[in-house]
């Protein structure tokens, strides 16, 4: 079978409909039940909490439709509100002044202007309060995979024996430069057929390509394998302190681009990427892990509730985190934070500079 994988995972994400029978151009078939691996088990990140019961995976960190919802809406509400309802008077006083200018034309701008300022506002209530996906569970004695997909489909159940894993190369393309990452993807198939029925992403998108795989041979080890097989998982920042705030973004954004004390590594492609990525994205990656904190999310399935109590030790190791991983944690890591918050003033500065040239220059136009 070929490890080459030279296709990106984006055929995949547009609607790749079934799996290809062998390794290839679009990635990488991975062995299943009791094929002998080929590499060892790592975590590489994927991890949030392990024991007995289930394996939680890290809630993705991304250019998020509900991060993007908070900020944008509130940025196009103040923006337009700013612009449009100081001309308010103005146009009331044309309409006294001048006849052809009727109540209907008032009303007609008044609605355009209220739609304009506070329908955005309804874009950041739907992207705040909507239920928001729990982490991907894997419970050891059911051997099944949950997964939120949305309130209309409700909770997504597969089993894991019959999941067929691969491993998906994708290719981003931005200004600062393109990077490949590689996908884990479990697919579940019409049986009888190569279609693709469903899928899970258990793990964010990883490098080099060995690394999806050995999340895999985790994934197999835990279900079934000994703790001892199993090395020990990397901590990962609390989900729900908003101090680590910083340290998720490094981890689960920036991944490898980072080491294990939180500084950038040496590279061209590193700091263009990361103050890139900082002034385009600070602010909608903020506002994302303050949705995954405060939205509400829905109820676990009973039968998984029962599956998740477990009692006594755990015998699964996790390592304990070093003094700057906890100091980053608890947002008190000078370097982590003079990083990210000169992104932030980065981000500050374009989308600031954006707000006074559409609201001081209508103001300043108006005024001639």
């Amino acid at each position: 079978m070929s490890r080459s994988a030279s296709k990106a995972a984006r055929d995949l994400l547009l609607g790749m409909k079934e799996l290809p029978e062998q390794g290839g151009g679009w990635g990488l078939l991975l062995p299943r039940g009791k094929a002998p691996a080929e590499l060892k088990p790592g975590a590489h990140g994927a991890v949030q909490a392990i024991n007995p019961a289930y394996l939680e995976f890290v809630p993705r960190v991304s250019v998020s439709s509900r991060g993007t919802g908070v900020f944008y809406g509130v940025w196009f509400a103040v923006t337009f509100s700013l612009m449009f309802l100081p001309g308010i008077p103005s146009l009331i006083s044309a309409m006294e002044r001048y006849e052809n200018i009727g109540g209907a034309d008032v009303a007609f701008w008044l609605t355009v202007v209220a739609l304009m300022s506070f329908a955005p506002l309804i874009w950041v209530y739907r992207s705040a309060r909507m239920p928001l996906a729990p982490p991907v569970l894997l419970s050891r004695s059911l051997r099944k995979f949950y997964c939120w997909v949305d309130r209309k489909r409700g909770w997504m159940v597969l089993d894991y024996d019959d999941l067929h894993p691969a491993v998906f190369r994708s290719t981003m393309v931005t200004t600062a430069g393109s990077a490949t990452f590689f996908n884990l993807g479990l697919a579940q198939l019409v049986p009888g057929t190569r279609k693709i029925a469903d899928q899970v992403n258990p793990a964010p998108p990883l490098f080099p390509a060995e690394r999806p795989e050995e999340v895999w041979e985790f994934i197999r080890t835990y279900m079934d394998g000994t703790p001892e097989d199993l090395p020990p998982v990397d901590p990962m920042p609390p989900l729900q302190d908003s101090r680590a705030d910083h340290a998720r973004m490094d981890r689960l954004l920036l991944q490898d681009m980072v080491d294990e004390h939180h500084r950038l590594k040496p590279g061209f492609f590193n700091k263009l990427y990361t103050w890139f990525w900082g002034g385009v994205s600070y602010w909608t990656e903020r506002c994302d892990l303050w949705v995954q904190r405060t939205a509400p999310r829905p109820a676990y399935p009973p039968e998984l509730v029962e599956a998740m109590q477990w009692q006594g030790d755990n015998p699964y190791r996790t390592r304990s985190p070093t003094e700057e991983e906890q100091a980053a944690w608890e947002g008190r890591l000078p370097h982590l934070n003079r990083r990210w918050w000169a992104a932030a003033a980065f981000s500050t500065l374009i989308y600031g500079g954006m707000f006074l040239l559409m609201t001081v220059g209508v103001w300043l136009e108006r005024s001639q």
